[in-house]
């Protein structure tokens, strides 16, 4: 099946199992063309000193895979699954998957790595099971909800493994579509829920435009989030708390087309004015809010408004002057994770190039 109508077909599948319909030219998007690079896909040219503090985390993110193709939080730490699958996204977006590419090798182990862990996980919740970092600020199926994403965006690059890609979703996606609460969330144990449940959404979503069915609800996860917006608090001392959940919330009313509601743009307008005159949320900034700065970019780069385009330049020269001397982005509270951290950072450095299906939808 060809690229653009495999794109075609994947997003009315999803239209259909989780609701909206999407525009003809919305789905007749072309896709990426397998196994070229990044810079090659999109006219997108990143000046020399994004294009160095790119170059310079991938190459450290590269150094942290084990030969398994697992990665730790950290370099030389034991595998976890949620820092394995962001490391694996962040190679999608620079254009490196299993079928070519710059890190082709890199993205094969990767892919081999996030299946064994995959298979490796129990489903259910288990007292005794240690409780890693990113479940325990985005909530207990937070690794999952990443390791799907990436499962899904992989899944038609990686020629020979889809037997074991088709399985593991299979598995992952029927788990989480039952774990989907009765108010359309995934819970509220966590310090960040409202982004794991926009995480819950973005992998089932993605999930879906690979082909994959889903029996769980988008409308009440809209509805949720829109509930959310609508208990803002103006209190300073929460401001940490209200960044990020306006910005994973963002992500998703865009797509579910809220986009002309007033407290959609009244959610716009606020994350707008704290990045222009606010430096906690990038001094300050933990796991929880590089991955906002991912997914408010995927949405500001669509629209030619001079203030929604404000935001990637703003967002890019703050995360450069973030980086580390060694490649590495460091989270100052909550998800510390350095993995983690330095993939969201690329995510976010790299989203111009729209290299991810997830970001066409």
């Amino acid at each position: 099946m060809n690229g653009c109508h495999r794109i075609l077909s994947v997003v009315l599948a999803f239209s259909l199992v989780l609701g909206g319909m999407p525009s003809l030219e919305t789905a007749l998007l072309p896709a990426p063309t397998p196994g070229m690079a990044a810079e090659d896909q999109n006219p997108v040219k990143f000046d020399p000193t994004t294009r160095q503090a790119i170059d310079r985390g991938l190459a450290w993110l590269i150094s942290t895979i084990r030969r398994d193709g697992t990665v730790g939080t950290d370099a030389h730490q034991p595998p976890d699954l949620g820092c394995t699958a962001m490391v694996g996204l962040a190679l999608l977006a620079e254009g490196s998957t299993p079928r070519g590419g710059r890190y082709s090798r890199e993205s094969t182990q990767v892919l081999y790595g996030v299946l064994e862990l995959v298979g490796l996980r129990p489903l259910k919740s288990n007292p005794y099971t240690e409780i890693t970092l990113v479940q325990r600020k985005i909530g207990l199926n937070a690794d999952l909800f990443l390791a799907t994403l990436y499962l899904s965006e992989v899944y038609y690059e990686a020629p020979g493994a889809e037997v074991e890609i088709q399985a593991a979703l299979k598995r992952l996606i029927q788990h989480i579509s039952q774990t989907q609460g009765k108010d359309g969330t995934w819970g509220s144990e966590s310090w960040a829920p409202i982004l794991g449940t926009v995480m819950g959404w973005e992998c089932l979503r993605s999930a879906s435009s690979a082909g994959f069915e889903i029996d769980a609800s988008a409308k009440m996860v809209g509805q949720a989030l829109m509930n959310n917006l609508k208990k803002h608090s103006a209190d300073e001392q929460n401001w940490m708390h209200e960044f990020y959940k306006d910005a994973s919330s963002l992500r998703v009313l865009y797509s579910l087309n809220y986009r002309d509601d007033p407290l959609f743009k009244e959610c716009v307008d606020r994350l707008l004015a704290r990045v222009k005159g606010d430096q906690r949320p990038f001094q300050l900034a933990g796991g929880e809010e590089y991955l906002s700065f991912f997914l408010v970019t995927e949405c500001l780069l669509k629209e030619d408004r001079p203030d929604w385009q404000a935001w990637y330049p703003r967002v890019r020269d703050e995360l450069v002057v973030l980086q580390n001397r060694d490649g590495s982005w460091t989270g100052h509270h909550c998800i510390t994770n350095r993995t983690f951290c330095t993939s969201a950072a690329l995510l976010t450095l790299l989203a111009p190039n729209l290299t991810l299906s997830m970001s066409d939808l």
